[in-house]
């Protein structure tokens, strides 16, 4: 679908610095088709990416007041949108925080004892679903878990990118998680075995 060009965008940021609700709806609906590609190649996630942007508009509401001295709106939305995937993108690659999400997840339930953990076999399932990661990716894990290695020390030794590092432990995580979920054990066992040390 082809997306009309707005008729003076600069003009419309001064409206929406106003407070002007049908000058934010006339540019929410013209960014959006923009900014949702933008982001979804960056995050190969349509409901990630759609949350992003939402957050994105709702920053740019917030901060309306300070609109009024934009030079360049198209910079600068991309720029908000650019900034908050890659704050995305961070949180993602930092596993310490995914794990926290499955915390959270056990915490709701905790009260219901039918979920109770038997630890010790989830350790054994747990290690059954390292050994299946691919090589390198195992070696990754293993470096982060077991010996303490920060990402950077991890690359350096494997001569990778700290990026790679990075995208391997979120990958190997969620190949964990997948793996633990297929035998019916709750994701707080990966919390618990994952980040004791």
């Amino acid at each position: 679908m082809e997306v009309k060009p707005l008729i003076n965008e600069a003009e419309l940021f001064v409206q929406l610095a106003q407070g002007d609700e049908g000058a934010f709806v006339q540019i929410y609906w013209y960014y959006i088709k923009r900014l949702y590609p933008f982001v979804l190649k960056m995050v190969h996630d349509e409901g990630v990416s759609e949350e992003i942007i939402q957050d994105v508009f709702v920053l740019l509401w917030e901060k309306r007041a300070l609109l009024s001295t934009v030079r360049y709106p198209t910079s600068y939305l991309f720029s908000l949108a650019s900034n908050r995937t890659l704050n995305y993108l961070k949180t993602e690659s930092n596993h310490a925080r995914i794990l926290e999400r499955y915390a959270k997840a056990y915490t709701e339930f905790s009260d219901d004892t039918q979920h109770a953990l038997d630890f010790r076999e989830s350790e054994v399932v747990i290690r059954q679903a390292i050994e299946s990661l691919p090589d390198q990716r195992r070696m990754i894990f293993e470096l982060s878990r077991d010996q303490g290695f920060s990402n950077d020390q991890i690359a350096e030794q494997l001569g990778i990118s700290k990026q790679t590092v990075k995208n391997q432990l979120v990958t190997a995580l969620k190949n964990i998680r997948v793996y633990m979920e297929q035998q019916g054990l709750f994701s707080f066992a990966v919390f618990y075995l994952l980040t004791r040390k």
